[in-house]
């Protein structure tokens, strides 16, 4: 059994360090104690999904792991929308509509209450390449990129990424009342990151080859408090992660969003804010090598990138199985000098287990992280099948100086299968977050104590279980479920929750599963 050093167990929140008094620093935790808070936002999920608490607080996986796993009473599929495997989902951020990114090389958009389609976008996207991701734009007051719109219609800004190494802008817009509202999508820009390395005079003058095409894995719009006024999206590309700034394109012509509407719309144009190129370290720190004899020269690839608002962080997760955190911190100099930047990255960790941790370990790159909403705790996940808790708190280095200290607080492992890729963690449950859950190509829904210490072999239970249904994105929205009065009337905010993925193609096509929490 792996231990993790006592040195490394000194961040646990000092709010929690009663639940887990019992527990040897140091030792192997084979069932850590189970904080109450931890256990209340885990039977709140499992009463959603299966209409029951957890059977036993000292075995809270009793009432998951018989060997067919009921299904969820709380289920409801989207269907009729995609043919191929769906690699991308993500909730708009008033909760309303799901988008979906798929093999088919389409972006569905599902009404999130009736889970029905409403648009379907193929507009500019070339059949060749699949779909990779989806994200949202979050509406700001002081927007260039989404004008201020009627009362009765919303506005949308939603991206999606390829495998043949292109961003595309869509805008859309809803119109009408509740019961007849209609929405309406057009195009509103591109970004080929296959250009940004060959030029626009490439040899093979852009022509899109499968092998040369840089992937896509990470997309995520964002704010900074370095420059709030900017509408800032996070691109990767190989081994390289772009901030680019979305703004209106004054040189495009307007264009009405559909004839039967006198909305007009400009295209949107990128310009690049920051870019950062990774490379191995060179400290001795090991590397692992991603993709064996299909990548003799050892080249590093982003499996994904994430920041937090909260602090300015970025996380990324790279094939040489490190996590690189970086600040975007204001720049230095003046501001009339032609070759001045604002704001510039600054590496302030990296994230990694020692060599050989795991003997005998295959699959040793990351997959995907995730920050919680604080900005101080992430988990990354293992290509093996297991997930790492880190907690990351500012020290002072005694000369005056301030750092960002890394400890690995877990190792989680037992619920997902071994030896099978991770996908995806999300924080979630409560003001604190008390709650991970865990994705994979297993098939499977894991729910573990966000702030478990040591090495966990079980997870609090397991919410899916689709042995041929491999999940490759989820997504939450809503928050905490509550009441509230309003008038006469009960008013009540609810959690959604998205997964998709799939494989085999039905005569439906393939699903993507919502559940109400």
């Amino acid at each position: 059994a792996t231990i993790i050093p006592e040195e490394n167990q000194r961040a646990m929140p000092k709010d929690h360090e009663a639940a887990y008094k019992d527990a040897e620093p140091g030792a192997t935790i084979d069932h850590p104690a189970i904080r109450p808070q931890a256990l209340h936002e885990a039977n709140r999920l499992h009463s959603a999904f299966f209409g029951h608490p957890l059977a036993s607080p000292t075995n809270p996986n009793s009432a998951s792991s018989p060997k067919k796993k009921p299904s969820p009473k709380n289920e409801r599929l989207c269907m009729g929308g995609h043919r191929e495997t769906i690699f991308g989902l993500s909730f708009s951020p008033d909760g309303k509509y799901m988008a979906s990114a798929s093999q088919d090389s389409s972006v569905c958009i599902w009404d999130v209450k009736t889970h029905r389609l409403v648009a379907k976008l193929t507009d500019e996207i070339d059949a060749e390449f699949e779909c990779l991701r989806v994200a949202w734009m979050e509406p700001t007051r002081n927007n260039d990129v989404i004008p201020t719109s009627a009362a009765e219609e919303d506005e949308y800004l939603l991206a999606s990424a390829g495998a043949d190494g292109i961003v595309r802008l869509f805008s859309g817009i809803t119109s009408g009342v509740d019961g007849d509202k209609k929405m309406t999508w057009q195009s509103a820009g591109t970004m080929d990151h296959f250009l940004l390395n060959k030029g626009d005079n490439s040899n093979d003058g852009g022509e899109k080859k499968k092998e040369d095409r840089p992937q896509i894995y990470a997309l995520q719009f964002l704010q900074s408090k370095v420059a709030p006024e900017k509408n800032l999206l996070l691109t990767s590309a190989d081994g390289c992660i772009y901030l680019w700034n979305i703004v209106e394109d004054t040189t495009s012509p307007q264009s009405p969003l559909s004839d039967d509407t006198t909305t007009a719309k400009r295209r949107k144009s990128f310009l690049l804010y920051q870019s950062v190129r990774f490379g191995h370290l060179n400290d001795g720190t090991r590397v692992y090598k991603f993709g064996g004899s299909r990548n003799p020269d050892n080249d590093l690839f982003v499996f994904d990138a994430s920041y937090s608002q909260s602090n300015d962080l970025m996380g990324v997760a790279l094939s040489d199985g490190t996590c690189r955190v970086l600040s975007l911190v204001k720049g230095n100099g003046d501001p009339n000098d032609p070759n001045y930047n604002e704001s510039i990255f600054q590496e302030e960790c990296v994230l990694s287990l020692p060599s050989g941790y795991f003997p005998g370990m295959r699959g040793g790159h990351l997959t995907a992280l995730s920050w919680d909403k604080s900005g101080t705790r992430l988990a990354t996940c293992i290509a093996s099948g297991r997930v790492v808790l880190w907690s990351l708190q500012v020290v002072a280095d005694g000369y005056g100086a301030w750092m960002l200290h890394p400890s690995c607080i877990s190792i989680m492992e037992g619920g997902h299968d071994i030896g099978r890729p991770l996908f995806g963690a999300k924080y979630w449950g409560g003001d604190n977050q008390e709650l991970l859950m865990t994705w994979g190509v297993d098939g499977k829904v894991c729910v573990w104590d966000s702030y478990s210490v040591g090495d966990v072999i079980s997870p609090l239970c397991i919410l899916v279980s689709h042995s041929n249904y491999p999940i490759y994105a989820l997504d939450v929205t809503g928050g905490e479920t509550n009441t509230s009065d309003k008038g006469s009337e009960l008013q009540e905010q609810r959690t959604h929750i998205g997964l998709a993925g799939g494989s085999d193609c039905g005569f439906l096509g393939v699903p993507v599963y919502l559940y109400d929490v």
